[in-house]
C-alpha cells in the first residue's frame, strides 16, 4: 500500500468516525478533502490514485449503505459519496455516466434487469435464470443501475438481492439525492 492510499485510507475511517458520531461538519470537512484529492488524481491523470480514491469511496459507501443510521444527514452524505463514486467511475473509463433512460433502453442488459425486478426483489443468480442473461452481464449492469438510483441492493446471508426503485428514467445521471432508500430492504 502506497503511502497516498494510506491517507485515503485515514480519511475515509475520519469520514466515518465522523458519520458515526453524528459530527456531520467533521463529514463535510473530510468529503471535502476526498473530493479534492479526487479532482486533483483526475487533473493529473494519476490513474492509480484515482483507483485509490475509487475504493475507499465505494467503502464508505457500503458502510454507509449498510448501517443503522438512516437519518436525513447520514442519507445527505451518503449521496455525496453516490455521486463522488460516478465522477471517479466517469474519469477512470474517460466516458460519461450513462443516464437512467440510456441504461434502461429496449435491448440492453439494465433493460432485462430492470423487467426481471418489475415481479420483485431477486439475487444475483435469479436475475441470471429470469433474465438469461451471463452472471458477467448482470455484475456489468448492477453497478450502474444502483449509481443511477434505478436498482438498490442488500446483503442477505451469502446472496445480495437487488430490487427496482420504479425511479423515472430521465436524461440526466443521477445525484443521489433522487434515491435515499438504497440500504432499505422491501
Amino acid at each position: 500500500m502506497t503511502g497516498f492510499e494510506t491517507a485515503l485510507r485515514l480519511l475515509a475511517d475520519d469520514l466515518l468516525a465522523a458519520v458515526g458520531r453524528g459530527d456531520w461538519d467533521a463529514a463535510d470537512a473530510e468529503l471535502a478533502t476526498l473530493a479534492e484529492e479526487a479532482a486533483a488524481a483526475m487533473a493529473a491523470g494519476r490513474t492509480a490514485d484515482l483507483s485509490a480514491v475509487a475504493r475507499q469511496t465505494v467503502r464508505c459507501h457500503t458502510a454507509l449503505s449498510l448501517g443503522e443510521d438512516g437519518n436525513g444527514n447520514a442519507m445527505q452524505r451518503l449521496g455525496q459519496l453516490r455521486m463522488l463514486a460516478l465522477v471517479v467511475a466517469a474519469a477512470r473509463s474517460r466516458k460519461p455516466p450513462r443516464t437512467p433512460r440510456l441504461l434502461a433502453a429496449p435491448g440492453t442488459p439494465g433493460a432485462a434487469i430492470l423487467s426481471a425486478l418489475k415481479r420483485g426483489p431477486l439475487s444475483g443468480p435469479a436475475l441470471a435464470g429470469a433474465t438469461g442473461l451471463s452472471a458477467a452481464a448482470i455484475a456489468a449492469a448492477l453497478p450502474e443501475l444502483r449509481a443511477c438510483g434505478l436498482v438498490r441492493s442488500w446483503p442477505a446471508g451469502r446472496l445480495t438481492f437487488n430490487a427496482s426503485t420504479d425511479r423515472p428514467l430521465t436524461d440526466r445521471p443521477s445525484t443521489g439525492g433522487e434515491n435515499a432508500t438504497a440500504r432499505e430492504m422491501p
